[in-house]
């Protein structure tokens, strides 16, 4: 492997080219801050970018918008935009979905660094980014993707919480906020605040949020998949059980502002985050593994799998996470050199109905970013940088079905533009280098891959903008692909609790290939607004987890595999402004809808993808009461899934009807707001087609939220 890493360190010869010992900062003759750093738009395209227009597909929730979207978890936070869906393990799990896609095909980041927890290890392990810490929430598809790793094939979700302070600040500035939901007594309470002296900025975050078991629409076992009416009978009714839980979420960060010679202005700082977290798995989801079938013994064993039903298992997360982060604006040809690093320690323990400790995952990882940009050179202007990724993963327990492994990533990519009279062309290139070793099983692999992208922008008249963009990515294999089981004899297989499965690696799985071309267009009107996005994405020896149907001691056995695969689909999203613009007031008519189908070669369908969703939503905002007042409602209708994949029941579709009021005012240099939403108010039991249990697990009623936030300082 070492020439592999000696090749990539001589390609990256060229980012310390306009780098002088002179040209770095200095603890002497600092002077107060006299200018801001910088402002990026969107933070997450390259470091050269300065406005929101890019070849590249990005959707941005800002601010504003998070405070009226904004849910208990990141999956939910982004479902039913266009696109988008989550899938959920209960309400403490929600995983991001985008074109069908999820697990280690989506990258989620914290403020440009992989999150570094264990949620693409499996569907029951919850992502540690907090959406309600976030000041903007940036998601990639396509193309885009490529500066966050040729992994990332699906899409990259950038959740920017400003626990580092990136501009400086005078004064102080405090948030505080109270939410309580109704469908699972939910009580969640955040609060922040943000000063700065000198030439030093501080932030400061802490969260609370505990839930109960979430009620639900009649039975939380789908009537199709029990195997007996006792079985239907045992599952909770009216409630999901075992599915509450508590989170706990502080943060401290520290920045230093500076400005002096060769360097325009900067920044340098670092924060440290702790997160505590406990919650269930659905009862009726884990599966253990059965030490006797004797006769004696079935009526015990009845009595256990009934108290289980009711009490089920719990996830224990801990993680410690350090951050460090800087900008370095340059008055040279180098314009702009942008870094970031983290180290986390990660563990969670599944506790089992006694209290026993089960099995337990950890992982400390360590991961470093770097870009450096440079200024136009004639029409050109672009950006250089790397990316690094060291992790140690460990699964201890009886039902630890991964071996240990050990990870090693190396990633360089480069970003160029063209800039015309009224068009613009946009050309990536990446080399990864992965190293992956599982010592225990005398086993690991090897990867080196190349990755491209090449995307145009152009006017189209006065009032559109049209977008053609290819990428072609390529990914190695997980340790869970590679190495789930593979050391064990078939009758010593070990069941995966999350999935109620047991999955088989295979050691022969090559790299994955990917071929994506995207379509897109948009338009701009003075009362209309306008986006359309097609996309075509094929894939060369596809990596999926196959239901082979077959049963061991009754448990189903799933085999990863891999053969050529399509993905294809659309994205629409049409806001009209039904009043003029002199109007006192806005009223806004929003349809929305998505639509992916995936297959393998051959005509079988993959399974878990989205349904065909269609929406409309109608929103009003106006001064009034001293404040500002706004309303939205929407409705959301998704078709059934009847493609659900070989061996996998169909989902039916469903209606869903959501709305927001919420309230603001300013008084006295103090900003009040109040917001009520409505979640599900048709109480529909839907069953996400994107999730491992919509068979057991139902997503939760009809919920009415109360969001009340206080804001002072500045």
């Amino acid at each position: 492997m070492k020439p592999i890493w000696i090749s990539l360190s001589a390609v990256l010869s060229p980012v310390v080219w306009g780098l002088s010992p002179e040209s770095l900062p200095s603890d002497s003759a600092v002077t107060p801050v006299d200018k801001p750093p910088m402002e990026h738009v969107v933070v997450s395209v390259a470091a050269h970018k300065k406005e929101a227009q890019t070849a590249l597909p990005v959707t941005v929730l800002d601010a504003d918008t998070l405070r009226r979207q904004a849910a208990a978890t990141l999956g939910d936070t982004l479902n039913n935009l266009p696109g988008l869906s989550s899938a959920s393990f209960g309400p403490g799990v929600g995983q991001p979905v985008i074109r069908g896609h999820q697990g280690p095909r989506v990258q989620v980041l914290r403020n440009g660094l992989p999150s570094l927890d264990v949620s693409s290890n499996s569907a029951d392990h919850a992502v540690s980014v907090e959406p309600l810490f976030a000041d903007s929430i940036e998601v990639l598809r396509g193309p885009a993707t490529l500066l966050y790793g040729s992994a990332a094939i699906g899409g990259v979700v950038n959740v920017i919480d400003g626990a580092i302070p990136s501009r400086h600040r005078d004064g102080v500035a405090v948030a505080a906020e109270l939410r309580g939901s109704t469908v699972d007594d939910g009580r969640t309470s955040v609060a922040r605040l943000e000063s700065g002296a000198g030439n030093w900025a501080f932030n400061i975050q802490s969260l609370y949020r505990d839930w109960a078991d979430p009620d639900i629409p009649g039975s939380s076992l789908n009537p199709q998949a029990a195997d007996d009416p006792e079985e239907l009978e045992e599952s909770s009714q009216g409630y999901l059980a075992n599915a509450d839980g508590r989170s706990r979420l502080q943060s401290v960060g520290t920045s230093y502002h500076f400005s002096r010679g060769a360097i325009e202005s900067g920044y340098i700082g670092v924060s440290y985050s702790n997160l505590d977290s406990n919650y269930g798995i659905p009862a009726g989801v884990h599966h253990h593994e059965e030490e006797g079938h004797e006769e004696g013994h079935e009526e015990a064993a009845h009595e256990e799998h009934a108290a289980e039903q009711e009490e089920g298992i719990r996830l224990d997360i801990r993680q410690r996470r350090w951050d460090l982060a800087g900008d370095l604006h340059l008055g040279g040809f180098w314009e702009l050199l942008r870094w970031r690093a983290a180290y986390s320690e990660y563990s969670h323990i599944e506790i089992e109905p006694s209290g026993e400790h089960g099995t337990q995952f950890s992982r400390d990882a360590s991961t470093a970013r770097l870009e450096l940009s440079h200024s136009p050179l004639g029409r050109w202007h672009g950006a250089i940088g790397l990316q690094y990724l060291a992790s140690d993963f460990q699964a201890v327990g009886e039902e630890a079905f991964v071996p240990p492994s050990k990870n090693r990533a190396l990633g360089i990519f480069v970003l160029e533009d063209f800039h015309g009279d009224g068009w613009q062309l946009e050309a990536g290139l990446r080399l990864d280098a992965d190293e992956l070793d599982v010592a225990s099983a005398g086993r690991g692999s090897d990867y080196l891959g190349v990755s491209g992208s090449l995307a145009g922008l152009v006017d189209i008249g006065e009032h559109w903008l049209g977008s053609l963009s290819w990428a072609q990515s390529r990914r190695a294999a997980t340790a869970e692909e590679r190495y789930s089981n593979i050391a064990n004899a078939p009758g010593a297989w070990v069941t995966h609790g999350a999935t109620a499965a047991i999955e088989l690696g295979n050691e022969a799985l090559r790299r994955e290939k990917s071929d994506n071309v995207e379509l897109r267009f948009r338009g701009d009107y003075q009362r209309v607004n306008a986006e359309l996005t097609l996309y075509y994405n094929q894939f060369d020896d596809f990596i999926y987890l196959h239901n082979t149907g077959d049963e061991l001691n009754g448990v189903p056995v799933l085999q990863y595999r891999q053969q050529p695969a399509v993905f294809l689909g659309g994205e629409y999203d049409v806001d009209i402004q039904l009043l003029p613009a002199d109007s006192p007031a806005r009223l806004s008519l929003g349809l929305f809808g998505d639509y992916v189908r995936a297959e393998l070669d051959g005509g079988s369908d993959i399974p878990r993808l989205p349904p065909r969703r269609n929406g409309l939503k109608l929103a009003w905002q106006q001064a009034l009461w001293g404040g500002e007042v706004f309303a939205e409602g929407r409705w959301l209708l998704a078709a059934k899934q009847r493609r659900p994949g070989e061996n996998e029941l169909p989902s039916d579709g469903y209606h869903r009807v959501d709305a927001t009021v919420g309230w603001t005012i300013s008084q006295s240099g103090r900003r009040y707001s109040a917001t009520l939403h409505g979640r599900n108010l048709g109480d529909e039991k839907i069953r996400s087609s994107s999730s491992f249990i919509r068979d057991q697990a139902p997503e939760p009623g009809r919920n009415i939220e109360l969001a009340l936030r206080v804001e002072f300082g500045g």
